[in-house]
Protein backbone atom coordinates (compact mmCIF):
# COMPACT_ATOMS: atom_id res chain seq x y z
CA UNK A 1 0.00 0.00 0.00
CA UNK A 2 1.54 3.55 -1.08
CA UNK A 3 1.46 6.40 1.42
CA UNK A 4 -1.28 8.10 -0.30
CA UNK A 5 -3.06 5.20 -0.35
CA UNK A 6 -2.76 4.67 3.66
CA UNK A 7 -3.36 8.32 4.00
CA UNK A 8 -6.64 7.70 2.08
CA UNK A 9 -8.18 5.37 4.82
CA UNK A 10 -6.83 7.33 7.63
CA UNK A 11 -8.00 10.83 7.00
CA UNK A 12 -11.68 8.98 6.68
CA UNK A 13 -11.13 9.10 10.78
CA UNK A 14 -10.95 12.72 11.25
CA UNK A 15 -14.00 14.35 10.06
CA UNK A 16 -13.67 17.53 12.18
CA UNK A 17 -12.54 21.32 11.46
CA UNK A 18 -9.38 21.44 13.80
CA UNK A 19 -8.01 18.14 12.31
CA UNK A 20 -8.68 19.97 8.52
CA UNK A 21 -7.18 23.16 10.06
CA UNK A 22 -3.81 21.31 11.25
CA UNK A 23 -4.10 19.49 8.26
CA UNK A 24 -3.50 22.72 6.20
CA UNK A 25 -1.22 24.35 8.87
CA UNK A 26 1.31 21.26 7.85
CA UNK A 27 0.65 22.06 4.09
CA UNK A 28 1.41 25.30 4.69
CA UNK A 29 4.70 25.42 6.63
CA UNK A 30 6.59 22.36 4.49
CA UNK A 31 5.27 24.22 0.96
CA UNK A 32 6.28 27.80 2.05
CA UNK A 33 9.57 26.43 4.09
CA UNK A 34 11.64 27.11 1.14
CA UNK A 35 10.18 30.82 0.44
CA UNK A 36 7.59 30.06 -1.84
CA UNK A 37 5.58 26.91 -3.19
CA UNK A 38 6.97 25.20 -6.09
CA UNK A 39 4.16 23.52 -8.32
CA UNK A 40 4.94 20.13 -7.28
CA UNK A 41 4.31 20.77 -3.97
CA UNK A 42 1.11 22.46 -4.74
CA UNK A 43 -0.15 20.03 -7.08
CA UNK A 44 0.59 17.43 -4.32
CA UNK A 45 -1.31 19.87 -1.85
CA UNK A 46 -4.15 19.79 -4.26
CA UNK A 47 -4.15 15.79 -4.50
CA UNK A 48 -4.16 15.58 -0.90
CA UNK A 49 -7.59 17.56 -0.51
CA UNK A 50 -8.83 16.38 -3.78
CA UNK A 51 -8.77 12.76 -1.46
CA UNK A 52 -10.39 14.61 1.63
CA UNK A 53 -12.88 15.58 -1.31
CA UNK A 54 -13.43 12.40 -2.77
CA UNK A 55 -13.93 10.58 0.77
CA UNK A 56 -16.96 13.57 1.58
CA UNK A 57 -14.72 14.45 4.27
CA UNK A 58 -14.21 18.00 3.99
CA UNK A 59 -15.25 20.43 1.81
CA UNK A 60 -12.25 21.33 -0.72
CA UNK A 61 -13.62 25.02 -0.87
CA UNK A 62 -12.91 25.11 2.79
CA UNK A 63 -9.67 23.44 2.84
CA UNK A 64 -8.23 25.79 -0.33
CA UNK A 65 -9.90 29.02 1.93
CA UNK A 66 -7.64 27.67 4.79
CA UNK A 67 -4.82 26.78 2.90
CA UNK A 68 -4.47 30.26 1.25
CA UNK A 69 -5.47 32.10 4.48
CA UNK A 70 -2.17 30.20 6.49
CA UNK A 71 -0.32 31.13 3.74
CA UNK A 72 -1.19 34.28 3.16
CA UNK A 73 -0.59 35.11 7.18
CA UNK A 74 3.55 32.93 6.52
CA UNK A 75 3.86 35.58 3.97
CA UNK A 76 3.06 38.49 5.88
CA UNK A 77 4.68 37.45 9.28
CA UNK A 78 6.11 34.24 8.86
CA UNK A 79 7.34 34.26 12.98
CA UNK A 80 3.91 35.15 13.93
CA UNK A 81 1.76 33.05 11.75
CA UNK A 82 4.46 29.46 12.39
CA UNK A 83 3.45 29.99 16.22
CA UNK A 84 -0.26 29.72 15.47
CA UNK A 85 -0.10 26.76 12.81
CA UNK A 86 2.23 24.96 15.35
CA UNK A 87 0.08 25.21 17.59
CA UNK A 88 -3.09 23.58 15.30
CA UNK A 89 -0.13 21.11 14.98
CA UNK A 90 0.41 20.44 18.38
CA UNK A 91 -3.05 19.56 19.48
CA UNK A 92 -2.97 16.48 18.41
CA UNK A 93 1.12 15.49 20.21
CA UNK A 94 0.15 12.60 21.97
CA UNK A 95 -1.92 10.94 19.89
CA UNK A 96 -0.19 8.67 17.34
CA UNK A 97 -2.42 7.50 15.13
CA UNK A 98 -3.26 12.02 14.22
CA UNK A 99 0.37 12.66 13.84
CA UNK A 100 1.66 9.99 12.02
CA UNK A 101 -1.16 11.28 9.45
CA UNK A 102 -0.30 14.59 9.51
CA UNK A 103 3.37 13.51 9.25
CA UNK A 104 2.71 11.57 6.09
CA UNK A 105 1.01 14.54 4.37
CA UNK A 106 4.32 16.62 5.69
CA UNK A 107 6.37 14.11 3.88
CA UNK A 108 4.24 13.78 0.96
CA UNK A 109 4.54 17.76 0.50
CA UNK A 110 7.80 17.75 1.16
CA UNK A 111 9.11 15.31 -1.20
CA UNK A 112 7.03 15.93 -3.95
CA UNK A 113 9.83 18.18 -6.12
CA UNK A 114 12.21 14.95 -5.38
CA UNK A 115 15.31 16.67 -3.94
CA UNK A 116 14.31 17.75 -0.29
CA UNK A 117 16.05 21.38 0.36
CA UNK A 118 17.13 22.06 4.16
CA UNK A 119 14.44 24.34 4.69
CA UNK A 120 11.77 21.33 4.14
CA UNK A 121 13.79 19.06 6.25
CA UNK A 122 13.83 21.26 9.10
CA UNK A 123 10.13 21.83 8.85
CA UNK A 124 9.35 18.41 9.13
CA UNK A 125 12.05 18.38 11.80
CA UNK A 126 10.07 21.32 13.76
CA UNK A 127 6.47 19.60 13.00
CA UNK A 128 7.82 16.04 14.04
CA UNK A 129 8.82 17.68 17.97
CA UNK A 130 5.66 19.61 17.79
CA UNK A 131 4.04 16.10 17.29
CA UNK A 132 5.76 14.87 20.07
CA UNK A 133 7.25 12.51 17.63
CA UNK A 134 11.24 11.71 17.14
CA UNK A 135 11.93 12.91 13.25
CA UNK A 136 14.70 10.78 12.31
CA UNK A 137 12.78 7.73 13.27
CA UNK A 138 9.07 8.77 11.76
CA UNK A 139 11.28 9.81 8.90
CA UNK A 140 12.90 6.45 8.52
CA UNK A 141 8.74 4.70 8.80
CA UNK A 142 8.08 6.97 6.13
CA UNK A 143 10.84 6.32 3.42
CA UNK A 144 10.26 3.15 4.11
CA UNK A 145 6.94 2.36 4.32
CA UNK A 146 6.79 -1.39 4.01
CA UNK A 147 9.01 -1.28 7.45
CA UNK A 148 5.63 -0.30 9.13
Amino acid sequence: MTLIEKLKTEVERYQNKGFLKAAMAVCALTALSEGKVSLSGRYRIDAIIETMERLRIYDPHKAVAILDEFLADLRSDRDRAAIVLDRKIGRYAGDYKSARTLLRIAYLVITADGAIPPGRMQSFNEISLSLGVEPAEIWRKLANPTAE
